[in-house]
């Protein structure tokens, strides 16, 4: 039985990668920092406490993993003060130097990006896995976050970059931040809404991530998006749809830069990323529409 080892695992989206490696037959062990984390894991994966940005015991269970999924980081979504986006990087890039020196030749490291690799704002610009990078804060983290992966290939490894769009689901990410104001009847696009809105389902990221663990041919960046991308103000429309609420309070460019600082200019700018090389290696995604992604998200009939 093939073993994945998942660091960052207690947050929105290791629970249900973890899921999706158990429905396939993998042994499953999680890191966690605190022992009050684990009742955080899916029945079936095995708690292995330790820091992940300190060398600790914690290496040797990881270096007998065949798979390893790095998804450590602090959260970007809290006010960006010098200390916390010291913080920002700080825990991406010293968790992935200490998992990738554990690592033995031949393992796979599928290891978390963002498509802020290419910046908060590309307008129109049609944005693949061969575009250059951006230049602002996120777009540094970034390039950093990837280049410590990367010292993995001197090790023998098989490393994939999953460059992460907006992740949707129920019960964690931006949409659950959503969905209250949307049922009151309060929602509405973000500035002027002309933005790109890179998405994906969370059940097509697991299903991506699955492929990526299981295709030995496959390395480097991998644009996590889905292929029917769609402006803000689009994405907005097909969630007020799909809940009957309306959406007619848009959020001024000035409000979210009072209430958030810098980090506005992630809700206000759009990146137009497809996921050209997933595609090419013949992944299919289950949920390329946004309206019916909200659907199966929120349980609502097509009906």
């Amino acid at each position: 039985m093939k073993k994945v080892f998942v660091a960052g695992g207690t947050g929105f989206i290791g629970p249900h990668l973890m899921r999706a490696f158990l429905a396939r037959g993998f042994e499953v062990e999680a890191l966690v920092r605190h022992p009050t984390k684990k009742d955080r894991l899916p029945p079936g994966a095995r708690p292995v406490l330790g820091d992940p940005l300190r060398p600790g015991p914690w290496q040797e269970v990881c270096a007998s993993a065949q798979v390893v999924v790095n998804l450590v980081g602090a959260n970007i979504f809290s006010r960006w003060t010098p200390a916390y986006k010291r913080l920002i990087k700080e825990s991406r890039v010293e968790a992935t130097r200490q998992i990738v020196s554990s690592l033995p030749k031949g393992t796979v490291l599928l290891n978390a990006s963002a498509v802020g690799f290419y910046g908060a704002d590309r307008g129109e610009e049609e944005i693949t896995e061969e575009s250059s990078p951006g230049k602002d804060f996120l777009a540094q983290v970034c390039q950093e976050w990837e280049k410590e992966a990367l010292e993995g290939e001197k090790r023998g490894i098989r490393v994939c970059l999953m460059r992460f769009g907006i992740v949707l689901g129920s019960d964690g990410g931006a949409l659950k931040k959503m969905l209250l104001p949307f049922k009151l009847g309060l929602g509405g696009p973000l500035g002027s809404g002309e933005q790109w809105f890179p998405w994906i389902h969370i059940g097509d990221l697991c299903e991506a991530a699955c492929f990526l663990a299981e295709k030995n041919s496959l390395k480097g960046p991998f644009n996590f998006v889905s292929p029917g991308i769609v402006r803000q103000k689009e994405f907005v429309k097909a969630l007020a749809k799909v809940l009957k609420r309306p959406a007619v309070f848009p959020v001024p460019k000035l409000a979210l830069k009072f209430i958030f600082g810098e980090l506005a200019e992630l809700f206000l700018g759009g990146v137009k990323a497809r996921p050209q090389k997933l595609l090419e290696a013949g992944f299919r995604f289950r949920f390329p529409d946004i309206e019916q992604a909200l659907k199966n998200l929120l349980k609502i009939s097509s009906s």
